[in-house]
């Protein structure tokens, strides 16, 4: 195997945007299949890290640095779909649409194919709980994760969301940086049951 095709834990982690403790304890959880050399030092080929990639519905290893993470941000309240939208967009990591209800919000899923929907509970016609379960039992889009938020953050309503399939709760008003926070989680593959 030629040094070309071997990855460090620091090229993976950066790939993945996770830390390289991250990587390293998928490589001792036997998650992802690494080389050790005389150094003692993990080293990844490009044909595991992509078979692992493939596998968690991330981004290959050498596509186009174009190539960003998509989100959908779907709320009935023009404001803060503004606001959420333009701090995404302004990581510069993230194409970013949104939808201003759930039955418009299936368009985008179709027409968009995002790899994240933040989702607005309470909307007029179909509201995010339909709209979740819509996404989740579809094995088309169920991949797709769905971070709930919402100005209605009952416990009640927590638990509904996440029985609908929703990887992530997050109570109205939020800090930008909590959601950024939130959406860089749910991307490097944890699901976020607990959050309030």
């Amino acid at each position: 195997m030629n040094q070309q095709s071997l990855l460090t834990t620091g090229e993976v982690a950066a790939h993945c945007q996770v830390s390289v403790k991250t990587v390293n304890n998928w490589i001792n959880k036997g998650t992802l299949q690494a080389a050790i050399t005389p150094g003692r030092h993990h080293r990844i080929a490009v044909t595991v890290f992509n078979t692992f990639l493939r596998a968690h519905n991330l981004p290959l290893f050498g596509e186009s640095p174009d190539l960003k993470r998509r989100i959908l941000v779907v709320d009935d309240e023009a404001d803060v779909t503004q606001v959420i939208v333009k701090g995404l967009r302004k990581t510069g990591q993230y194409e970013v649409a949104n939808a201003a209800d759930g039955f418009e919000a299936g368009i985008q899923v179709a027409r968009f194919g995002p790899d994240l929907v933040v989702l607005d509970l309470m909307m007029p016609n179909l509201d995010g709980f339909q709209v979740c379960r819509l996404i989740k039992s579809n094995p088309d889009t169920r991949h797709i994760k769905v971070l709930v938020l919402t100005g209605y953050a009952s416990e009640q309503n927590k638990g509904l969301a996440m029985e609908c399939g929703a990887d992530a709760f997050l109570a109205k008003p939020i800090e930008l940086e909590q959601l950024r926070e939130h959406v860089e989680k749910l991307f490097a593959g944890r699901r976020l049951m607990n959050t309030a």
